[in-house]
C-alpha cells in the first residue's frame, strides 16, 4: 500500500483562487452547462438533451460545440411549467351544470 505524501497540495491552489477573483469581477454566473442546468431544475442531463432534440425544453445557446443555458431562461421555463391545484385561489372555479 502506498504511503501518502507528507506534503499534500493545499486546496484551493493559488491559480484557482486567482481565477475565482476574475469570475467575481464578471458578476453573477449567467450561463451554465447541461449538468448544472439539470441539477438546477432537478432533472437529469439526459432529460434536457431530449428536450433539446425534441423541443419543449428551456431555451439554450450553442457556443461552437458547447451548449449553455442562461439561468434567466431556466427560471422562465420553470415558471411556464407551473401548474396550480383546483383548491388554489388562482384556479378558476368550475361548477357542474344543473341539468334539472
Amino acid at each position: 500500500m502506498r504511503e501518502k505524501a507528507k506534503t499534500q497540495r493545499r486546496w484551493p491552489t493559488h491559480d484557482i483562487l486567482r481565477r475565482a477573483q476574475f469570475v467575481e469581477d464578471a458578476g453573477p454566473i449567467r450561463f451554465v452547462d447541461t449538468e448544472a442546468a439539470a441539477r438546477y431544475l432537478a432533472l437529469s442531463a439526459h432529460t434536457l438533451e431530449c428536450y433539446r432534440s425534441r423541443g419543449g425544453g428551456p431555451a439554450y445557446y450553442k457556443f461552437g460545440k458547447w451548449v449553455r443555458y442562461a439561468v434567466d431562461d431556466l427560471d422562465a421555463w420553470a415558471a411556464s411549467c407551473r401548474r396550480s391545484t383546483a383548491a388554489s385561489p388562482e384556479a378558476p372555479r368550475v361548477f357542474p351544470l344543473d341539468r334539472t
